[in-house]
Protein backbone atom coordinates (compact mmCIF):
# COMPACT_ATOMS: atom_id res chain seq x y z
CA UNK A 1 0.00 0.00 0.00
CA UNK A 2 1.18 3.61 -0.88
CA UNK A 3 1.35 5.94 1.31
CA UNK A 4 0.91 10.00 0.60
CA UNK A 5 3.04 12.84 1.24
CA UNK A 6 1.30 12.67 5.45
CA UNK A 7 2.13 9.10 5.96
CA UNK A 8 -1.03 7.90 5.80
CA UNK A 9 -2.72 5.08 3.13
CA UNK A 10 -3.87 6.66 0.23
CA UNK A 11 -8.06 6.58 -0.11
CA UNK A 12 -7.59 4.45 -3.30
CA UNK A 13 -4.98 1.74 -1.83
CA UNK A 14 -7.55 1.60 0.88
CA UNK A 15 -10.40 0.78 -1.52
CA UNK A 16 -8.58 -1.86 -3.72
CA UNK A 17 -7.72 -3.36 -0.35
CA UNK A 18 -11.43 -3.78 0.70
CA UNK A 19 -13.28 -3.92 -2.94
CA UNK A 20 -15.01 -7.51 -2.81
CA UNK A 21 -14.78 -8.73 -6.72
CA UNK A 22 -17.07 -11.23 -8.35
CA UNK A 23 -16.77 -13.54 -11.52
CA UNK A 24 -18.95 -13.99 -13.91
CA UNK A 25 -20.00 -17.40 -12.03
CA UNK A 26 -20.64 -15.23 -8.98
CA UNK A 27 -22.45 -13.03 -10.72
CA UNK A 28 -24.63 -15.21 -12.41
CA UNK A 29 -25.93 -17.22 -9.01
CA UNK A 30 -26.13 -13.62 -7.25
CA UNK A 31 -28.94 -12.38 -10.16
CA UNK A 32 -30.12 -15.46 -11.12
CA UNK A 33 -28.79 -15.02 -14.79
CA UNK A 34 -27.26 -17.11 -17.19
CA UNK A 35 -23.64 -16.79 -18.42
CA UNK A 36 -25.33 -15.98 -21.67
CA UNK A 37 -27.70 -13.21 -20.15
CA UNK A 38 -24.36 -11.19 -18.48
CA UNK A 39 -21.91 -11.93 -21.95
CA UNK A 40 -25.25 -10.25 -23.34
CA UNK A 41 -25.84 -7.48 -21.03
CA UNK A 42 -21.55 -6.58 -21.43
CA UNK A 43 -21.54 -6.99 -25.48
CA UNK A 44 -24.71 -4.21 -25.20
CA UNK A 45 -23.21 -2.49 -22.76
CA UNK A 46 -26.17 -2.58 -20.64
CA UNK A 47 -24.63 -4.61 -17.60
CA UNK A 48 -22.40 -3.77 -14.65
CA UNK A 49 -19.22 -2.16 -15.30
CA UNK A 50 -16.46 -5.20 -15.96
CA UNK A 51 -13.01 -5.89 -15.63
CA UNK A 52 -10.59 -8.08 -17.68
CA UNK A 53 -7.85 -9.27 -15.79
CA UNK A 54 -5.99 -11.62 -17.95
CA UNK A 55 -8.35 -14.15 -18.72
CA UNK A 56 -10.72 -13.27 -16.42
CA UNK A 57 -13.40 -11.04 -16.26
CA UNK A 58 -14.84 -9.69 -12.61
CA UNK A 59 -17.30 -7.39 -11.57
CA UNK A 60 -16.85 -5.00 -8.27
CA UNK A 61 -19.16 -5.41 -6.01
CA UNK A 62 -20.18 -1.47 -5.97
CA UNK A 63 -20.68 -1.61 -9.52
CA UNK A 64 -22.58 -4.28 -9.48
CA UNK A 65 -25.11 -2.45 -6.36
CA UNK A 66 -25.28 0.39 -8.57
CA UNK A 67 -26.56 -0.69 -11.05
CA UNK A 68 -28.95 -2.47 -9.30
CA UNK A 69 -30.10 0.46 -8.24
CA UNK A 70 -30.92 2.10 -10.96
CA UNK A 71 -32.80 -0.95 -12.22
CA UNK A 72 -34.93 -0.69 -8.96
CA UNK A 73 -38.74 0.36 -9.69
CA UNK A 74 -40.34 2.37 -7.33
CA UNK A 75 -44.21 1.84 -6.67
CA UNK A 76 -45.15 2.29 -9.86
CA UNK A 77 -47.98 -0.08 -11.51
CA UNK A 78 -45.18 -3.09 -12.34
CA UNK A 79 -44.65 -3.45 -8.65
CA UNK A 80 -48.29 -3.53 -7.59
CA UNK A 81 -48.75 -5.73 -11.34
CA UNK A 82 -46.31 -8.61 -10.31
CA UNK A 83 -48.00 -8.44 -6.33
CA UNK A 84 -45.19 -7.23 -5.03
CA UNK A 85 -45.92 -4.29 -3.87
CA UNK A 86 -47.47 -5.71 0.07
CA UNK A 87 -43.98 -7.19 0.02
CA UNK A 88 -41.68 -4.18 -0.38
CA UNK A 89 -39.61 -6.49 -2.40
CA UNK A 90 -39.59 -4.53 -5.76
CA UNK A 91 -39.13 -8.48 -7.48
Amino acid sequence: MSENRAGTPDEHDKRLDHTPMWTVEELCEKLHASPETVRSWRKNGTGPRAYKIGRHVLFEEADVRAWIKAHEIRGGSASRRHGDAQHGTGW
